[in-house]
């Protein structure tokens, strides 16, 4: 039986109708709470409609006359150069429209939503497993991952997790492994992407990518494809596919089985780890992205009610800057020498490391018998000298990002000491 209207009128005409006609893949792919997200015509909507209005009596906020915020000098000074109104009050539920505009000029897609705001990557990737994902829509996934992946879809939404290993026997992006998770799938499922990779610091090479869009565009079944591009921009080696796959998959998508999400934010593009401010995208433009904005702005609202407003206004400050590509290809180019000094590294000490050619990280692959927790434990103890252990590869991730380059050579050293004493 579906559950009671508690909550009136909602915002816009419910949206699985417009996305039964619009787009029947995602209409397919809606979990339980997705086919119930709906945002009732709610405070900020009934404000948003009285914007014009001469009285302003709506949303609680603490206002002037005027409607400037009345900010407190004690946290006002900490942001200065911000827009007052932007920075302090209410942000609307799915972000500021300005950066939401500028934020679709930079992913350069026609064929997309317009993005919504959301709290970091990682609620991002929630609000995709919350409206796709239950315990009848597994996720399949190249293993290792990330484990937050675990909790976002396994614990929260009781997904079943696919896997199939990440490199095959040559250390070749498994493009079998994809194949047979995706020939055993029978119904609406998941299937996530996430290049470059964390952990393995990996993307496709041109002819990987080229497949693996042929392999997603091909299926048959309803398939939501989750483009993961939390370390979108950090390219570095040779014949790699120096973009998110959202692009190419969007513009394929056939809307009767094929549904395409964006999650991807100033995290790192911007180094802005502790802004938050991360985006969601769907392959959905005209009614059917604005259906699909709304079911996820309903979750959001239904958690966070809105994202961090200073944040969102120092990130759309720092897109207007034109000084802003050149800032953050100098943050390229720092971490592009600290990935060649650490192949370097590893050659020079013998260090068995897996592909990698991208991103913030490196596996160095341990042999028969060495156990990832042990050799991680030893490390510290021994070398005083802190890794990241991936048991189902039976490696350890080295982060490149958060050392300096020159003291690469001297980390390698202390993790050859142990790995390969």
């Amino acid at each position: 039986m579906p559950l009671p209207r508690l909550l009136g009128p909602t915002a816009m005409p419910n949206a699985l109708p417009i996305l039964e006609s619009e787009y029947p893949a995602a209409a397919r792919l809606l979990s339980p709470l997705g086919r119930r997200a709906e945002l009732p015509l709610g405070i900020p909507q009934q404000t948003a409609q009285a914007a014009a209005c001469e009285r302003q009596a709506t949303i609680g906020q603490i206002t002037s006359g005027s409607g400037l915020p009345l900010t407190l000098p004690a946290i006002g000074e900490h942001f200065a150069g911000l827009d007052p109104k932007l920075a302090y009050l209410y942000a609307p539920t799915a972000g500021l429209k300005p950066l939401r505009d500028l934020w679709r000029a930079k992913i350069g897609v026609a064929r997309s939503s317009l993005p919504l705001v959301t709290n970091g990557m990682s609620h991002g990737l929630s609000l995709v497993a919350d409206l796709f994902s239950s315990p009848e829509h597994p996720l399949v996934l190249a293993d290792p991952f990330w484990d937050n992946y675990e909790t976002i879809w396994g614990m929260r939404n009781g997904a079943e997790l696919r896997t199939f290993p990440f490199f095959d026997r040559e250390r070749r992006f498994n493009l079998a492994g994809l194949d047979q998770q995706l020939a055993a799938l029978r119904g609406p499922a998941t299937l996530l992407l996430n290049f470059p990779n964390n952990p393995t610091g990996y993307t496709p090479t041109q002819a990987e990518a080229a497949a693996i869009l042929e392999r997603v565009l091909a299926h048959p079944l309803p398939l939501a494809v989750l483009c993961d591009d939390a370390y979108a921009t950090l390219y570095f080696g040779e014949d790699v596919y120096a973009q998110s796959l959202f692009g190419a998959l969007a513009a394929r998508a056939d809307r009767e089985r094929l549904l395409v999400c964006k999650v991807d934010g100033a995290t790192k593009e911007m180094v802005f780890f502790g802004g938050r401010v991360g985006f969601l995208t769907f392959s959905a433009d005209g009614k059917a992205g604005e259906a699909l904005v709304e079911k996820a702005g309903a979750v959001l609202r239904g958690t966070i009610s809105s994202v961090n407003a200073p944040a969102q206004a120092a990130v759309l400050a720092a897109l207007r800057d034109p000084n802003l590509p050149a800032q953050q290809e100098e943050v390229v180019g720092v971490l592009r020498r600290r990935y060649h000094a650490l192949h370097a590294a590893f050659a020079a000490q013998g260090v068995d490391a897996l592909p990698f050619n991208s991103g913030c990280f490196a596996l160095v692959q341990l042999r028969e018998g060495q156990d990832a927790q042990t050799v991680r434990m030893r490390l510290i103890e021994e070398q005083s000298t802190g890794v990241i252990a991936v048991p189902s590869a039976n490696a350890l991730r080295v982060a490149f990002c958060s050392i300096e380059e020159e003291d690469i050579p001297d980390l390698v050293r202390r993790v050859a000491a142990v790995v390969n004493g």
